[in-house]
């Protein structure tokens, strides 16, 4: 009776440890002024661990995320990474889209021995510390802005430019962005004739405009945020005819310059480079923008595409390791070749370079559509 007792007793410990749900950590921005971009990541999570569960979860059982708001703020972003790792007990995280907390989680963990999956935050230097020569427990699957800015040059080099003028807003991300296209650009045999910054609240863009024109580029990169529309509106105003392309809202770019000057074709010329589009007519890519639609009623941007595939990424890895231990899924990680619905795939190298398209995007109708893939 005493071994039927046990038996029992070890079979009820079985099946209740069978039924435990595969926890996934997300750390991300649910609070404040960005927080609709943090619920953009959350989305994207959630249908995929929808759609995920819906087939069978993985190892035999339920995948759920646990949530940590990290508010954009690094100190906030360590205490919440820690509760998903010592209260939690996730073994693996998504995070973090603000970039001084992924800066500040990654060491914690590196400590933890748990991998940190790297779906937002673009920047090389996020690159070039991970891997086996950096930080291993890092894995980063979204092009970094010198990623993008290659790929740009290279477009922009198999266009016939020879020469281009770069001007950006005042900010992180938009210096980051000038100086990988500048260097991209030298590297492809493109000449910079200038390489402008716009101050803050800059509101006459005419003298601006004069040193962009000095050097004759045949070609203008613009890395813009908040000038959008005061930078488009100067560039109708000043007369210049040259094509402008970078990383800038091309709708706004559109909205902001006068029908007339659109009748005239004076933005025929404009076009961006993107690393996920809704409008990029792939398959894989529209079955994913619909099926968000209808979840949410809204069009998915960038973070939510790079978390989505993210969350699959690290089911599947769960999934070719047999096991939901921080180890296991590490190893997995690391010799991964899931293929993005974008093409391409998230084969991680030395470093973790991305090896998925960028789109370069024109114009139709006032709306963004893909002209070239690079």
């Amino acid at each position: 009776m005493r071994i039927l007792v046990l038996a029992v007793g070890l079979l009820c410990t079985s099946l209740a440890q069978a039924a435990e749900p595969v926890k996934i950590g997300i750390t991300t921005i649910l609070s404040g002024p960005m927080a609709d971009r943090g619920q953009q990541e959350q989305y994207g999570a959630e249908l995929a661990l929808d759609r995920i569960n819906q087939a069978g979860g993985v190892l035999g059982r339920h995948v759920e995320a646990f949530y940590a708001d990290n508010a954009c703020k690094p100190d906030v972003g360590v205490l919440a990474t820690r509760r998903l790792l010592e209260q939690e007990h996730v073994p693996v995280i998504i995070g973090a889209l603000c970039t001084p907390v992924t800066h500040a989680i990654m060491p914690v963990m590196q400590q933890a021995m748990v991998p940190l999956v790297i779906a937002t935050s673009a920047g090389q230097d996020f690159v070039d510390a991970s891997g086996p020569n950096g930080n291993d427990f890092a894995f980063k699957t979204i092009p970094s802005e010198v990623d993008i800015m290659r790929g740009l040059a290279h477009w922009l080099k198999s266009q016939g430019v020879e020469s281009i003028a770069v001007v950006a807003d005042d900010g992180a991300f938009q210096h980051a962005n000038a100086v990988a296209i500048a260097k991209a650009a030298k590297d492809a045999g493109m000449t910079v004739t200038a390489d402008e910054t716009i101050p803050k609240d800059t509101k006459d863009f005419g003298p601006i405009f004069d040193k962009l024109k000095s050097g004759s580029p045949s070609e203008l990169v613009a890395i813009l945020g908040p000038s959008t529309a005061g930078f488009f509106k100067g560039y109708e105003a000043s007369g210049w005819k040259v094509p402008v392309t970078g990383r800038f809202d091309l709708a706004g770019a559109f909205a902001a310059v006068s029908q007339a000057f659109r009748d005239a074709g004076g933005a025929s010329q404009l076009t961006g480079v993107a690393v996920f589009t809704p409008a990029l007519d792939r398959p894989e890519v529209q079955e994913f923008v619909n099926a968000y639609k209808a979840h949410y009623g809204l069009v998915p941007t960038q973070r939510s595409f790079f978390v989505y595939e993210a969350t699959y990424l690290v089911v599947d890895a769960i999934r070719q390791a047999g096991s939901d231990r921080p180890e296991a899924i590490k190893q997995a990680l690391k010799t991964t070749t899931m293929p993005s619905r974008l093409g391409g795939n998230y084969a991680p190298d030395d470093h973790n370079h991305a090896h998925t398209p960028l789109q370069i995007l024109g114009l139709r109708d006032g709306k963004p559509a893909v002209i070239a893939t690079e």
